[in-house]
């Protein structure tokens, strides 16, 4: 989403020509291990949703809603990379993989969202929560996602307006793209209320599991929730705050508040790298399935001891 046009005095061509190697050098490693790594975690959580429905369900459609837009990020990024070497691509195709690539990385931020929320309300109100909880209405939510994002996908159709001869994906932007009306709305509902919300959500959760450590004869399932809590709002920050300021950056730009060539490289450059870079969350998502999974198993082998009945860890454990 750089600025790849040229005035006389400043040329970005070789941001472009650089971050073609940069791509191909992270993407590659980042479609094998995520498209493997996705499936496996889809498969993964569909049989806790067939064998342990009652227990496991809020989390394990969550997490299912997660891997497929984190696999729909994977699957974008081969047609990203050779688009990228490709002028004047049929203007179709190249809106459906810029669709496909948005979607995917803003149905992850919506979805980290409500996981977080879910599982704070979860911790703080557990009984009430658990009345309230049911896959139908988990069902609900994760549709309710996939509706927002392909909504507000519309502009990314007149993504580059009038075409011009010369244009990439993800490249060439149109002056609208960049005008206050679409950029605000997006970065506002895209990520800063996203990230509000889950930090706040996350800060609360670890407070309160902090303050049961000890009075709790389950210490160590907290203990894990709260690293794997605290590790999922540093990958989620890491993976989506440079983006965004790369974005804010950009509309400086477009919008003639930065004029500097200098400056303007720089921020072509960062904003391409940050995008490059933030893929790597589809594969970072993988470390949260995997404490996820061991903590549902040990869940159950807690249950195989005592006979008793499961706690609702599922909702503590999950990603936020």
């Amino acid at each position: 989403m750089s600025q790849p046009n040229e005035s006389k005095n400043c040329s970005l061509r070789d941001v472009d020509e650089l971050m073609r190697t940069v791509q191909l050098a992270v993407h590659i490693p980042t479609f094998l291990l995520g498209l493997l790594l996705n499936v496996v975690a889809i498969r993964r959580f569909r049989t806790f949703l067939k064998k342990r429905w009652p227990e496991y369900a809020a989390t394990s459609i969550y997490m299912i809603n997660l891997a497929v837009f984190d696999l729909l990020l994977v699957l974008s990024l081969p047609f990203k990379v050779a688009l990228g070497h490709v002028k004047d691509p049929l203007q179709s195709l190249c809106t459906f993989v810029e669709c496909l690539y948005f979607i995917s990385m803003y149905g992850s931020v919506f979805t980290i969202c409500f996981i977080s929320l879910d599982r704070f309300l979860a911790i703080r109100y557990p009984i009430l929560v658990s009345h309230c909880r049911s896959p139908r209405k988990i069902f609900g939510i994760c549709f309710t996602i996939w509706v927002l994002v392909w909504v507000g996908s519309i502009p990314i159709y007149n993504f580059h307006g009038k075409v011009e001869k010369g244009y990439t994906c993800f490249h060439n932007m149109s002056d609208d793209t960049w005008s206050a009306k679409v950029f605000f709305p997006l970065e506002v509902f895209g990520f800063l209320l996203p990230m509000g919300i889950m930090g706040f959500c996350s800060f609360r959760s670890i407070h309160i599991l902090v303050g049961r450590l000890d009075h709790s004869q389950d210490w160590g399932q907290q203990r894990a929730c709260i690293w794997t809590i605290a590790s999922s709002l540093a990958v989620f920050v890491v993976s989506f705050l440079p983006i965004h300021l790369g974005f804010f950056l950009q509309f400086l730009v477009r919008n003639g508040f930065i004029v500097e060539c200098r400056a303007k490289w720089n921020i072509s450059l960062f904003l391409q790298l940050s995008m490059c870079l933030s893929n790597i969350n589809c594969c970072l998502d993988v470390f949260c399935y995997y404490f996820v999974i061991k903590e549902f198993r040990t869940g159950i082998m807690a249950l195989q001891r005592s006979g008793g009945q499961l706690a609702l860890w599922d909702t503590m454990t999950t990603r936020g």
